[in-house]
């Protein structure tokens, strides 16, 4: 077996010892090299490789947007050369074959083309980091013969608890993502669960170790304190517990404003209510902003920010049971939920589809773009659970925004990309001006204190020039 590969690093130094790897490799054979994002692209589609091996940091892009074209253009194995180990999970999250620290030696490189090799014969790439812990919880659950597979309580777990198993193949970073793997196959139907019980972590981190306190909803500070108030039937007056002058002993108290003693509570005074006082700027107040303070991260997210998390014991399911056994292969997806937002391989068909009517019909078509500033800062203020749910919002939004003909989809959860078929670019600008007001009006009146910032281009389509060139051309903006 021969495999074509493709080298993608702007190091020209580590592209000569990764050339001379491949041509005295038995299985390899190098089909080209790239030294950069562009024309890396641009290869993975003329020489439609079987092997990838991809640098991260490149000068145009990161490796992972030419791993979205990757997945775009066919069933090619990638592996990772990078210098620093810090975008391992990630990679894997993209389905990678094997992830290489620079400098390897050719043992290293030699186990990791065995694995190319043996994916390769058995037809299909190695199954994504969620996909094969997945798998891996299926088969300790099913091996064991558990009838529930329930979190144990760790004070060394960031959220508190952890899954056997499960937990433990996950860096200390990622360990949340134990719960939505469960959660992903219990969709999928390979699972089934039951409710235990609720808990909040940072929407940070994930993290659950929080503390809680009340502060001034003028300058956040926590240090504040608390008072009774107290309201003397007599003169009416109502103030601070402060402000009544004591005898000495502190069960009796004078009235400021009519000195009389105030005797028994009920009869000729009581305490309706409390007040508090910053110590920092001296706002008085009574309804205290209660905020949690991470202590894993150092944020200060408010409370209705947290993320819920939900304890399950989960059950295994005769479909999940095949799974475990190798009889029914495991293909779920962990954006799933956002499949019908982020769907960047459905656009660029469509756009292909639109370039070769063009070619048919004299017609003028063009291809926006519009992207969110600043809505990573409201991201991480608002957490990965309701980012999303906005983005499906926004989504709804744009939708009736625009013409049936028209599509739109993000390309990543900043960007959304516009195809508008038989509308010139003056027209095209023109619509996009009456999204990003509608767009703005939305964020802004449901997070108060955001002030989102868009901007926005339009381009006509060269029928000339294939989709996926026009696309990244729209999104540099060039």
């Amino acid at each position: 077996m021969i495999l074509n590969a493709l080298i993608i690093d702007d190091d020209p130094v580590f592209r000569i010892y990764l050339q001379k790897l491949v041509d005295s490799h038995q299985h390899l054979h190098l089909a080209g090299t790239a030294v950069n994002g562009s024309e890396a692209r641009e290869h993975i589609h003329s020489l439609q490789p079987d092997l990838i091996f991809l640098d991260i940091n490149m000068p145009d892009m990161t490796g992972f947007d030419v791993l979205d074209t990757v997945k775009q253009s066919g069933p090619a194995q990638v592996i990772i050369t990078s210098s620093s180990t810090d975008h391992g999970i990630k990679a894997f999250d993209y389905g990678i074959t094997d992830y290489l620290v620079k400098p390897f030696d050719q043992e290293r490189f030699n186990e990791a083309i065995e694995r190319v090799v043996r994916n390769a014969k058995k037809g299909g790439k190695a199954l994504s980091l969620v996909n094969t812990l997945a798998l891996k919880t299926l088969q300790y659950i099913h091996s064991r013969d558990l009838d529930s597979y329930r979190p144990i309580p760790s004070r060394s777990s960031k959220v508190g608890y952890v899954y056997p198993m499960l937990t433990e193949n996950l860096d200390f970073n990622q360990q949340e993502k134990a719960f939505e793997i469960l959660e992903i196959a219990e969709k999928a139907s390979l699972l089934t669960s039951t409710f235990i019980d609720s808990f909040y972590a940072c929407n940070e981190c994930y993290n659950s170790y929080l503390l809680f306190r009340e502060t001034c909803p003028a300058c956040q500070s926590s240090d504040v304190f608390e008072e009774e108030m107290i309201h003397h039937f007599p003169c009416a007056y109502v103030g601070p517990i402060s402000d009544f002058k004591s005898t000495g002993d502190f069960r009796d108290l004078i009235c400021p404003k009519c000195d009389r003693e105030l005797k028994h509570i009920g009869v000729d005074y009581d305490k309706p209510s409390t007040i508090l006082t910053c110590n920092r700027c001296d706002h008085i107040f009574q309804d205290p902003v209660v905020k949690a303070k991470c202590n894993h991260c150092n944020t200060d997210p408010a409370v209705e920010n947290l993320i819920k998390m939900e304890l399950k014991s989960y059950h295994i399911t005769n479909l999940g049971r095949d799974a475990a056994l190798g009889n029914v292969i495991i293909d779920i997806d962990e954006m799933e939920d956002l499949r019908e937002v982020i769907d960047k391989t459905s656009f660029q068909r469509l756009l292909s589809k639109e370039i070769e009517r063009m070619r048919h019909i004299r017609i003028e078509s063009s291809i926006a773009y519009v992207t969110l500033d600043n809505i990573t800062e409201l991201y991480g203020e608002i957490g990965t659970q309701k980012s999303r749910g906005l983005m499906k919002e926004l989504l709804e939004l744009v939708q009736s925004e625009i013409r049936g003909t028209d599509e739109v989809v993000f390309q990543n959860m900043v960007t959304v990309w516009f195809l508008f078929p038989e509308m010139d670019r003056e027209q095209a600008l023109q619509t996009l001006r009456r999204i990003m007001q509608r767009v703005k009006l939305l964020v802004d009146d449901n997070f108060e204190g955001f002030n989102l910032k868009l901007s926005g281009s339009a381009r006509p389509i060269n029928t000339t020039e294939s989709a996926d060139k026009q696309l990244y051309a729209l999104s540099n903006n060039n």
